[in-house]
């Protein structure tokens, strides 16, 4: 599996589990958000798809998938450092509300399954409920919810097996993969991707953030600084995209990884106080998506 499959795996397969979950479970809360803008086709949102276009989005969607670890490595590596449960900093289920294009709804359900990934490593049933009705919202608004509803049968059956269900996650992100890419959704899967991207920066200086530097650690923080890389990669692929909202999240992200790079220039510097400033540019970024 590629590196960032396995971000679009995270998504999906922390909505197959909940799926799964949800089904021994009373319903989730219900989210009603208006629906002013149903899941649209890319070729509406981008001046041109023509061959050279579309050529040279696939060739950096794929060059960012290949320079990206798996999002879940980096919060396993959190988690196993005892650092503690932050359900405030999360994306608010109460923000669905707001999400009425089909931008927000993209880059958002990558801010919930990010969110999901981070809460099922403690084991809140009610806020994986809580986010598990969000992300299922969105799927079905951007009409990708069959992807993984049709797995959830068979992870029910095999939830005890670790080696079972990475074998049902591979193939949840396959068919997400190959669903997105033979109806052209390249602008949905960046939209998604950035989402989880963003959040993932945004989680994790959270959650270093007053944590001191040690030799134990030094990996740990070497991955979270690495981190700015990501956004570097997103940014070659958004200068391909000329629709409004992929332009003014480019200019953002930009002018994030120009201040993020001007603060922490390797994983040492890395400091509480660094670090914590690093967190308001990470933060001003994210609201943009979610707020």
């Amino acid at each position: 599996m590629t590196k960032v499959k396995s971000t679009l795996v995270t998504i999906a397969a922390t909505g197959l589990m909940l799926t799964a979950f949800n089904s021994c479970k009373n319903s989730a809360p219900e989210h009603s958000t208006a629906k002013t803008d149903s899941a649209m086709s890319d070729t509406k949102r981008i001046d041109s798809l023509d061959n050279k276009k579309k050529n040279a989005i696939e060739f950096k969607f794929f060059t960012l998938e290949a320079n990206l670890p798996a999002p879940f490595s980096i919060v396993n590596d959190i988690y196993s450092f005892n650092v503690p449960y932050k359900g405030d900093i999360l994306n608010k289920t109460s923000n669905m509300t707001k999400y009425t294009s089909t931008f927000k709804k993209e880059v958002n359900y990558g801010v919930y399954g990010l969110d999901l990934g981070y809460i099922s490593f403690y084991g809140h049933n009610q806020d994986l409920l809580d986010y598990y009705g969000a992300t299922k919202t969105l799927a079905e608004q951007l009409n990708i919810s069959k992807v993984f509803d049709q797995f959830a049968d068979r992870f029910k059956s095999n939830s005890s097996n670790k080696d079972s269900v990475i074998g049902i996650v591979d193939n949840v992100y396959k068919e997400t993969d190959d669903y997105l890419k033979k109806n052209d959704r390249f602008l949905a899967a960046s939209h998604i991707l950035a989402g989880a991207l963003i959040e993932l920066n945004y989680l994790s200086l959270n959650l270093v953030k007053d944590v001191p530097q040690t030799a134990d650690n030094a990996k740990l923080f070497e991955k979270v600084y690495v981190e700015n890389l990501y956004i570097y990669h997103l940014i070659k692929l958004y200068e391909e995209f000329k629709d409004k909202d992929s332009q003014d999240l480019l200019a953002a992200m930009k002018a994030y990884s120009k201040s993020y790079s001007e603060i922490i220039k390797s994983a040492t510097d890395m400091t509480p106080e660094k670090t914590n400033k690093a967190l308001v540019l990470i933060t001003d970024l994210r609201n943009k998506l979610v707020k």
